[in-house]
């Protein structure tokens, strides 16, 4: 009696998902809904580290345009990226969730598949689309990554979705920032000027910066003398140590210093913000600018080698997880301008920051926090830890107001040709968890190939609070991706512990009385 009970509420709350769904793009929650000029653009760089733009002190101009937006706004200065990869990231940039709860559980005996059998972005958890599409707002997406796409679920909610590979370019207008804004202005010239819209912008220059020419408008940077070294290239797509020799990333031949690539880097960053000032003079001469929320993130940065990778990303150390997160709120919004908030912050809490800066509730489930009171100065913090997971190490990243703490398996993911280059021994060895904490607070660097500090209690602490977490987040895994015709259902007091911690919705603990 109990499991027919439990069939009728799940196929009455998936009738009822279903029918929002259809009626959701023509019924505006409110009247008043959908109808004022209103934008949110949210614009996600691939690549882009935290401490290589000038408002976070770097010491050369690579962000001017970037931070005169922060003066508009606000800059949150310790935020953090939730995985090192493409697919992971967005999914957490695009619904507030931890991303690990949209990777798909395992067949017991399955073997080997490809991303897409792998990683779904389910429709039983928050889409931030979505939700500004229930609110009467026109929605589309301008990627360039092919794996940012439908094929994982990543359209949910957006009414157009432009995305195109890279073998089909014709020329360079027609990809990178200039292929996604070319696409964004003709969407924008489509929609009444009444009409309220969210867009969403995939960029990934930074990650074709070592194949092209260095931009003349940035020629004045000069290498730096501590990284005069040139590596080696290495004959796998993915190494440490070395310059990964994959394609993809169309590296100039393994020639130049890490100094030299640095400031290729840095260029490309430099000619990027100049595009990005171009794209918000265009939206200040369409009458856009004004009462359009402007919200900029990395989703994750790139390493020099200070933490073993070269030009390529994937630890869990601060070089590839801090980020930078600009906010520059529409009008009449009651923010304080030009503020900087040193307060923890996740890559997470973008979505129901944006929702709740746009007057709309931000949807159970959301494992985000919104930011907004920070901004308005009502509260000091609204997180007390940021969490990541993912790369070619196996374990996980805490943070908190102070600390990094890294509880990983370095050289324990990947190809044998990987795991390997980090051992520097030609038999597979049983990977090593280490804990490694650093003292954002002390001026080291951002990376972990130097020995971090000694503090046990708190390492105890953060390792034991980033194993509850994604203890959590696997149990979760199965209510989310249905998987209970192969594994037995959760206990009701796990899917109440689950629900009680904000970790799946109550809708979805339906035997939890």
């Amino acid at each position: 009696m109990r499991s027919r009970r439990r069939l009728t509420r799940r196929f009455g709350l998936a009738l009822a998902t279903a029918l929002v769904l259809i009626l959701a793009p023509s019924c505006p929650q409110e009247g008043s809904r959908g109808r004022g000029g209103r934008g949110v653009l949210l614009i996600a760089i691939d690549s882009l580290r935290a401490d290589h733009l000038s408002s976070m002190g770097y010491d050369r101009a690579t962000t001017p345009v970037l931070d005169s937006l922060a003066k508009q706004g606000a800059l949150f200065t310790q935020t953090f990226g939730v995985a090192p990869e493409y697919l992971p990231a967005h999914a957490g940039l695009l619904t507030g969730c931890d991303p690990w709860i949209c990777r798909r559980p395992r067949l017991e005996k399955q073997t080997e598949t490809g991303l897409a059998a792998e990683w779904w972005v389910p429709r039983a958890i928050p889409s931030l689309a979505y939700e500004y599409l229930s609110a009467g707002y026109t929605t589309a997406a301008f990627v360039d990554h092919p794996w940012i796409s439908p094929t994982f679920g990543f359209d949910r909610g957006f009414q157009d979705f432009y995305r195109f590979r890279e073998d089909d370019v014709v020329g360079y207008e027609d990809f990178g920032f200039e292929g996604v804004v070319l696409r964004f202005r003709r969407w924008r010239n489509t929609l009444d000027a009444d009409r309220d819209w969210f867009a969403y912008l995939s960029v990934t220059d930074l990650d074709r910066s070592w194949g092209r020419e260095a931009p003349e408008s940035a020629q004045g940077f000069e290498p730096r003398p501590e990284l005069d070294w040139t590596p080696p290239v290495s004959e796998t797509n993915r190494s440490y140590f070395a310059i990964p020799n994959d394609a993809r990333r169309l590296w100039s031949g393994g020639n130049e210093t890490v100094a030299e690539y640095e400031l290729r880097y840095d260029q490309t960053l430099r000619l990027l913000d100049k595009r990005l000032g171009r794209m918000l003079q265009e939206l200040d001469k369409e009458g856009r600018l004004e009462n359009t929320t402007i919200c900029i993130v990395g989703t994750f940065g790139v390493g020099f080698g200070e933490s073993g990778l070269i030009l390529d990303t994937g630890t869990l150390s601060d070089v590839d997880m801090h980020v930078p997160w600009v906010l520059r709120p529409a009008a009449g919004s009651r923010i304080p301008r030009g503020s900087a908030r040193e307060s923890l912050a996740s890559l997470l809490d973008v979505a129901p920051t944006l929702l709740d800066l746009s007057g709309i509730a931000v949807p159970p489930g959301m494992h985000g926090r919104s930011q907004v009171p920070v901004l308005r100065g009502e509260a000091d913090s609204v997180r007390e830890l940021a969490f990541s997971r993912g790369g070619v190490q196996h374990g996980y990243g805490v943070r908190d107001d102070r600390y990094s703490l890294q509880h990983t398996a370095p050289g324990s993911r990947g190809p044998y040709s990987l795991r390997s280059s980090w051992t520097g021994r030609l038999d597979d060895i049983a990977p090593e968890f280490r804990d490694h904490l650093r003292d954002r607070q002390s001026g080291s660097g951002p990376g972990d190939l130097e020995p971090g500090v000694d503090v046990p209690d708190r390492i105890a602490e953060l390792r034991a609070a980033g194993r509850r977490w994604y203890e959590w987040v696997d149990q979760a895994r199965e209510v989310v991706h249905k998987t209970s015709w192969d594994r037995e259902p959760l206990p009701p007091e796990v899917l109440q512990e689950l629900v009680d911690n904000g970790v799946i919705a109550p809708q979805l603990g339906d035997t939890v009385p």
